[in-house]
Order: C-alpha cells, then structure tokens, then sequence
C-alpha cells in the first residue's frame, strides 16, 4: 500500500513536471525577441524582400 502511493506520488510528478516543462518552452519561444533568431536571413518582414 505505501509503495503504490508512492508510485502514484511520482506519476503525478512527473505528468506536473513535463507540463511546466512544455508550458515554460511555450512561453519562451512566444517572447523570445525575434532578431536573434537561428532562422534569421537578415532581412526583416517590414523590408519587402521577403
């Protein structure tokens, strides 16, 4: 009986975890500034050459 709660107990740790995980992933690629990005080809959207 104490080790399936603890089972439960770490199941349920792990779902939380993964889930602040994705959400903190999430919020970090939606506020990143966007001039520092890998995909950049040094022209803005606003230049017209895109």
């Amino acid at each position: 009986m104490n080790s399936s709660l603890i089972f439960q107990y770490v199941i349920v740790l792990v779902v939380v975890g993964f889930a602040c995980y994705s959400l903190f992933n999430i919020l970090k690629k939606n506020f990143a500034p966007k001039k520092f990005s890998s995909k950049k080809t040094g022209c803005d959207k606003d230049c017209g050459c895109s």
